[in-house]
């Protein structure tokens, strides 16, 4: 038996009162992240009022999760005519390559401020708002909070929504940042790249953290380090959270594969006692996801 862990949700779409109730009232459901990085056309006091709401009704903690230094697509162009722009500023040492979603990848010859030049378009097309990767010899990204995190953070504190989980987190100035705006922030530090794996080895056993192991694994070389990374990030918290690629393997058959049960069991022998679904995980793939929860922890 394994009733020593916890899973925690990420919200559908705020539109989607159904399958928001169905998440929340589920009893191996602990709390539930909302990513921020997804356009409801809602503004952030909006956004901030539906989740007091949803809080206080369902008695089950939410942390909004902030974009950070995370890199998005801000405004997508055809790359053979017009550059692609970023949500920060960039500077890098070439060879660099961008990584879209998908295994979608191209070379970066150019950049300017936010904005980048590829060799060639992607096999797949993207649009605004995608996260992406880019891996180069040496890369700066300017700034930490988004606008938009400013707001949540500012408007969030008026009403008593304290807890985040803050994307990319490299350094304590990234900290300072949130608890200069909110001094009663709860924060849960992503830790997403190299310099995270350092801000683990300097500061980590002060901190909440997450393995945002997607991101981790992208921006660290995609190889077997990988697993030293999460090892030590356990080793500095022993809460830490696991996210990124639970229950990843399911689909519109709603069949599951034995590489999740093999990824629950294996990152439970690390340490971790705590994970998140992903964005897609709901509706019909978070009834499966629950079965195999039950399986799991029961064992």
């Amino acid at each position: 038996m394994k009733k020593d862990c916890k899973l925690i949700g990420t919200l559908p779409s705020l539109y989607d009162d159904r399958s928001i109730d169905e998440m929340l009232r589920c009893p191996d459901i602990s709390g539930v992240r909302l990513n921020s990085g997804v356009s409801e056309l809602l503004t952030p006091k909006e956004i901030v009022e539906k989740l007091k709401i949803l809080e206080e009704w369902y008695k089950k903690p939410i942390w909004i999760d902030l974009k950070g230094r995370q890199l998005r697509i801000l405004a997508w162009a055809d790359p053979l005519y017009e550059a692609v722009e970023l949500n920060h500023e960039i500077e890098l040492e070439y060879p660099a390559k961008i990584l879209f979603r998908g295994s979608n990848e191209a070379n970066i010859v150019r950049t300017l401020k936010n904005k980048i030049v590829l060799d060639r378009p992607p096999e797949r097309a993207v649009g605004k708002g995608q996260s992406v990767n880019i891996l180069a010899k040496s890369l700066t990204i300017k700034g930490y909070l988004t606008k938009q995190d400013k707001e949540l953070i500012t408007i969030g504190k008026d009403y008593g929504l304290n807890r985040y989980m803050a994307s990319f987190v490299e350094g304590m100035e990234d900290i300072g940042d949130i608890v200069r705006l909110n001094p009663h922030a709860e924060i849960i530090a992503k830790i997403e790249s190299e310099k995270g794996m350092q801000f683990v080895r300097d500061y980590g056993k002060h901190f909440n953290l997450m393995a945002a192991r997607d991101d981790l694994y992208n921006e660290t070389g995609r190889n077997i380090q990988m697993l030293k990374h999460l090892k030590e990030i356990i080793l500095n918290d022993k809460n830490a959270i696991c996210a990124s690629k639970i229950f990843s393997s399911i689909g519109p058959n709603g069949k599951v594969n034995l590489a999740d049960y093999e990824d629950l069991e294996l990152m439970y022998q690390y340490g971790y006692r705590t994970f998140m679904l992903g964005d897609d995980i709901r509706g019909h793939k978070l009834v499966k996801a629950m079965s195999v929860w039950r399986e799991f922890t029961n064992e």
